[in-house]
């Protein structure tokens, strides 16, 4: 693993979280998987069995679009050490099927190689309805 300088760790962490923020309130599947290097772990809980393919996580972003409608998502960076950071974040949508609104605030651990690709990613959350 090659380690970036902190600055540069900063600003590559930066552009990460906000593209994944932008696909997700754009409701854009497609763009997902293009953040995640050829060969990753993809957490959507601690619990569950990581996806590693991206047709995988194609398939579980593409409930995005149906399901979820006015989403809002913010991040802020809490601390990067070498490759990984993580990450304090917000997310507000209504579920489409209920129409109620949902408040989730969780945290992000993401790690990513030299071209600014997720290899690992987890996520922890609380969500209010």
């Amino acid at each position: 693993m090659i380690l970036l300088s902190q600055t540069m760790n900063k600003k590559l962490f930066q552009l990460w979280f906000s593209k994944l923020g932008k696909a997700w309130e754009g409701k854009d599947p497609q763009a997902v998987p293009l953040l995640f290097a050829d060969k990753f772990k993809y957490y959507e809980t601690p619990f569950e069995k990581p996806h590693t393919t991206k047709k995988e996580l194609l398939k579980l972003w593409e409930e995005v679009p149906a399901s979820q409608k006015d989403i809002e998502f913010d991040y802020d960076v809490i601390t990067i050490t070498n490759n990984i950071a993580i990450a304090h974040w917000h997310a507000g949508f209504t579920r489409i099927r209920q129409n109620k609104k949902a408040v989730l605030d969780g945290i992000f651990l993401v790690e990513l190689n030299n071209k600014g690709l997720a290899t690992l990613f987890k996520q922890w959350w609380v969500t209010k309805e």
